[in-house]
C-alpha cells in the first residue's frame, strides 16, 4: 500500500536523523546542565524537519508545484487564489490519507519525546493543534470521498487554517532557517 510506504518512508528518515544526532525511540530524560540540552535540542529539532519532510513528500510538493494544494484548494501556482471549481476530490483523497499518516505519526513520535526548555510553546502548539489538524484531515478525507468539490474545498481550508494559524509558526521558530510554506 502507498501509504504504508510513505510512512515507512517518513518513520525511516525520523529514525535516521535521530539516530544521527544521537536520538532514541523512547522519550529522553530532562536535559543536564552540561551539554545534555544540546543533544535534547539537536533531536528535537531532527523531530521537526523529520515531520516538515513527511508533510512535503505527503503534500507531493517541489520548489514550483504542491499537488495537495491544486487537488484540495483548486490553486494552480503557489500565488494563485484558492477556486473550489477547480478542485479534484479523488486527487485530493489521495492526498489527505497521505498528510494524515504524516501527522499521526508526528503525534506518535511526539508522544515519546521531551522537548527542550527554549522550544517549550512550540511544543505546546504542535501538541494541542496536530490533533486538530488531525480530526481536519479525517473529515477531508470523508468530504473527498464524496466527489464534491465544495465540501472537498471547505474541508481542506479548515485543515489549511489550523495549520497556518498555528503549526507552521512553530516550525518556524524551532526550524528558522527552513521556509515552511
Amino acid at each position: 500500500m502507498a501509504t504504508d510506504g510513505r510512512r515507512r518512508t517518513v518513520c525511516g528518515l525520523v529514525f535516521l536523523f535521530c539516530v544521527a544526532c544521537g536520538g532514541s525511540p523512547t522519550p529522553t530524560a530532562a536535559p543536564s546542565p552540561s551539554g545534555g540540552s544540546e543533544a535534547l535540542r539537536a533531536n528535537y529539532v531532527a523531530l521537526i524537519h523529520g515531520y516538515w519532510l513527511g508533510i512535503v513528500a505527503a503534500d507531493n510538493a517541489t520548489a514550483t508545484t504542491n499537488e495537495a494544494s491544486s487537488a484540495c484548494l483548486g490553486t494552480t501556482t503557489a500565488s494563485s487564489p484558492r477556486d473550489a471549481a477547480l478542485v479534484d476530490p479523488a486527487k485530493c483523497r489521495v492526498r489527505a490519507v497521505a498528510i494524515l499518516a504524516v501527522q499521526q505519526q508526528f503525534l506518535d513520535d511526539l508522544a515519546m519525546t521531551v522537548a527542550p526548555r527554549q522550544f517549550a510553546d512550540d511544543d505546546k502548539v504542535f501538541r494541542s493543534q496536530v490533533p486538530r489538524a488531525i480530526a481536519a484531515l479525517k473529515t477531508l478525507v470523508a468530504a473527498a470521498a464524496t466527489g464534491k468539490k465544495q465540501s472537498t474545498f471547505d474541508a481542506a481550508t479548515a485543515y489549511v487554517d489550523i495549520m497556518l494559524s498555528s503549526v507552521i509558526g512553530a516550525l518556524d521558530d524551532v526550524e528558522p532557517s527552513v521556509h515552511h510554506y
